[in-house]
């Protein structure tokens, strides 16, 4: 008769093994039969030890303190993860106990890699030797040449963004309390900072840097948004003209690349209405470029809601127009906003290509910056991109919020 070896022989079997990993992490999981997990521990390992290794002979503190949290924290979570494997099979409580242990280590595992490349790249920066450059230069990256001493008897009308900040921050606590009528400070701030800003870019483009790229932003998504409802609701009709014209203006533009759209217009516009227009004309490719994108968005939100809604409604008396109006268009809108946030995003990451043409946006700023001083290229374009990156993250965590709601229902 043959006897079979008992449970609680095997998984002493398995930890005389697991122990390996403390050595070579992702040996103990390879030699139990774990491949991918052993293989990731190994991968992770390989990447860890290439970059540990300079920084343990390097002798300067903070790269060896750096390395050996990596290297610690990888061997110890290799270790203790092949042991955990190796006694998962006495029950089901502990396979759910080396399933926590994996997630745990791993994430550590993680953090710790995460900490020790970001760490060195944050250093690296640091220790940049023009970073006294950028900062000579940071106010020409936010306004462009509307620093200069021939606008400062102009430089109040940069509060005309304070107004702006103000009138959303207003409509979207109202809107997060369930406070009716949000549209009033949205539309107050818009119209002061409208009228304050407007003198700097029209009949001449004086303001540059960030601040023009955020005018250009508000006034292309304040174009699209209108030809988006437009077309939107267009292409959603049953009859044959109003869906076919709406269907071709969506088509042309969301099949061209935006720098086409844009020489195309800075052609057309001013020969058509006459010098001094090149700046309206990339405001008019911004809205319609941008508009064929939000036209979808419209469409979208107004098919997912069911069509027993429009139905009811008819059922009512009410016309198709009153339908739109009054019962599809104001729920399809909840559905929108957070796909209009991430449109917004969009454009404002998008007018960093009307530098092309000569406006001195956020990149052209950083670009005549770069060019201009040779030596501080790369902190130039990092300090670029991060205000790219911060103006990005802030409209990205209002659609989120604006999102969260929802979700809650």
């Amino acid at each position: 008769m043959t006897v079979k070896p008992s449970p609680s022989a095997q998984p002493g079997s398995h930890s005389g093994l697991s122990w390996l990993s403390y050595l070579v992490p992702g040996l103990g999981q390879l030699l139990l039969g774990h491949t991918l997990l052993g293989v990731q521990f190994l991968a992770t390992a390989a990447l860890v030890w290439l970059i540990a290794w300079p920084l343990l002979q390097s002798g300067a503190a903070f790269s060896i303190v750096l390395a050996l949290i990596a290297v610690v924290s990888l061997h110890l979570g290799a270790g203790l993860t092949a042991a955990a494997d190796a006694r998962r099979r006495l029950s089901a409580e502990q396979a759910h106990a080396a399933q926590n242990v994996y997630k745990r280590w791993s994430v550590i595992v993680a953090l710790a890699v995460v900490v020790l490349i970001a760490g060195l790249l944050l250093r690296w920066i640091v220790t940049l030797p023009s970073w006294n450059e950028v900062q000579r230069n940071f106010l020409f990256l936010l306004i462009g040449r509307f620093r200069s001493s021939q606008f400062t008897d102009q430089l109040w009308r940069l509060w005309g963004f304070a107004a702006l900040a103000l009138g959303v921050g207003a409509a979207f606590v109202m809107a997060q309390l369930k406070i009716r009528n949000g549209w009033i400070p949205l539309a107050l701030g818009a119209a002061v900072g409208i009228a304050l800003l407007f003198p700097t870019v029209s009949p001449q483009v004086n303001i540059g840097g960030l601040a023009l790229s955020l005018i250009l932003a508000i006034l292309g998504i304040l174009g699209a948004i209108p030809l988006g409802l437009l077309f939107g609701v267009g292409r959603t009709n049953t009859l044959p003209v109003i869906h076919g014209i709406s269907v071709v203006y969506i088509e042309l533009f969301r099949s061209l690349p935006f720098i086409t759209v844009i020489f195309w217009f800075f052609i057309f516009v001013p020969y058509v209405l006459g010098e001094g227009t090149q700046f309206w004309a990339v405001i008019a490719a911004l809205s319609l470029f941008t508009g064929a994108y939000v036209a979808e968005i419209v469409r979208a939100g107004i098919q997912a809601l069911p069509s027993g809604q429009a139905e009811a409604a008819r059922a009512l008396g009410l016309s198709g127009t009153q339908t739109m109006l009054q019962i599809v268009l104001p729920q399809a809108v909840r559905n929108m906003i957070p796909p209009l946030v991430g449109q917004f995003i969009s454009l404002f990451k998008d007018t960093s290509l009307v530098s092309i043409i000569g406006l001195i946006e956020l990149a052209g700023a950083g670009r005549i910056t770069a060019n201009r001083l040779v030596t501080a290229t790369f902190e130039i374009y990092l300090t670029v991109a991060l205000l790219y990156f911060v103006f990005a993250y802030l409209l990205s965590l209002v659609a989120r919020r604006l999102e969260a709601p929802r979700t809650v229902r």
